[in-house]
């Protein structure tokens, strides 16, 4: 956590070293502050999922190209007192800037081949369960794979006593058709669902596999990765 926000600040640090005093120095130092801790924010997981890869590329854009904007309009830097400090510190920011710039659009490369990084599902993600049922055990699964990254959660599903486990699948299906799933049957009677999820960069697939398992009624919930 720490670690996350020291580099967050390395810009504005740099920016109140390396500016002349003026608004300019004023409002981009306000920026980036706003924008170090939007970063931190998404960094750390803190935002809601579904955004969280996109906002952090969205702040490091802003830190890396703010500096350099604000050197265009501050500058020439004062040749008085301090000047040739500034003007050091000024060259480092601006190095700063060209990493970090370089960095962000590789990150986003790889981000639009390769999907946001898979994540454990929560149970909240389905659809309400239909009237009469609820999950019994909701157990974490974890991460694991090699070439592909599968993290996964299993839910129990149970309703009435007088309904078998084959007719909750089934109202479970109709449930996740009618709220946009995209479901289909696999070999072995199980059912697939799956939808989009996120935005932009951190568009990504949630997966729901039903089936019955010794008279039981799962909810396999799935996202992978190829990273």
């Amino acid at each position: 956590m720490a670690s996350w926000m020291i580099l967050v600040m390395v810009p504005l640090a740099l920016w109140l070293l390396a500016a002349p005093p003026g608004r300019v120095r004023t409002r981009i130092a306000a920026v980036l502050a706003t924008a170090a801790l939007f970063t931190w924010a998404a960094m750390e997981g803190w935002l809601p999922v579904g955004i969280t890869a996109t906002a952090a590329l969205a702040g490091w854009c802003v830190l890396a190209a703010a500096p350099a904007v604000g050197l265009k309009l501050a500058w020439p830097v004062h040749k008085g007192k301090g000047g040739g400090r500034r003007a050091f510190v000024a060259a480092w920011m601006t190095a700063f800037s060209l990493l970090a710039g370089a960095a962000t659009c590789l990150f986003g490369v790889l981000l639009l081949g390769n999907g946001p990084s898979a994540r454990v599902p929560d149970a909240s993600e389905l659809p309400a369960m239909p009237a009469g049922l609820h999950i019994s055990a909701d157990h974490d699964n974890g991460c694991g794979g090699n070439s592909s990254f599968y993290c996964s959660r299993t839910l129990t599903v149970v309703g009435a006593s007088d309904q078998d486990a084959t007719q909750l699948v089934e109202r479970l299906r109709a449930q996740l058709a009618s709220s946009d799933w995209k479901v289909v049957r696999r070999d072995g009677g199980s059912w697939l669902a799956c939808r989009s999820i996120g935005v932009l960069l951190d568009t990504d697939e949630l997966c729901a596999e039903l089936s019955v398992t010794d008279g039981a009624v799962t909810v396999d919930l799935s996202t992978s990765d190829s990273w």
